[in-house]
């Protein structure tokens, strides 16, 4: 009977196969992150817009004094400092993003090239046990030929004999 195939290197294979799962999972948290930054960006350019557009209307009718000018200033500084820290973090997530999609990408090459090798290591196995069965068949049919053969050339001094 042929020996079951066993790949040595499955644990490992195994771990690596947990590797890439943990590394894209990583990266499905930094694009979800990312994701969030940019919503939240776009909220903050309507809210900016929204605000411009009220400070346009009221500069037009002259209808403010000084105090909510300077509201209206201290609100607008407010507005660009957080649209440079949330531009600040886009872009700090977006090199994020990269770093774990170089990770995932080298853990992902790095289970395939296992994964290959066992295929190749399966292959092998497979052309051994089919080389072993065909020995085995080719015997079998040799030693079939031989038993024939001797039946054969028995018969025939049989009959030899007996026609003396």
């Amino acid at each position: 009977m042929a020996k079951k195939f066993q790949f040595r290197l499955g644990q490992v294979l195994e771990l690596r196969k947990q590797i890439e799962d943990l590394r894209v999972k990583e990266l499905a948290q930094a694009k979800g992150r990312l994701l969030q930054i940019e919503e939240t960006l776009k909220q903050h350019a309507e809210t900016e817009n929204l605000f411009l557009a009220t400070y346009g209307d009221f500069e037009k009718t002259g209808e403010f004094n000084a105090d909510q000018v300077m509201a209206y200033c201290e609100y607008k500084d407010w507005l660009v400092r957080r649209e440079k820290e949330y531009r600040r973090q886009e872009k700090e997530w977006t090199a994020e993003v990269e770093k774990r999609r170089d990770r995932a990408v080298k853990a992902s090459r790095e289970k395939k090239l296992l994964a290959n090798l066992k295929e190749k290591k399966m292959l092998a196995h497979s052309q051994e046990v089919l080389g072993e069965e065909q020995r085995f068949l080719d015997e079998v049919s040799s030693i079939a030929y031989v038993r024939r053969e001797r039946a054969n050339t028995m018969n025939a001094d049989l009959v030899e004999k007996s026609g003396r």
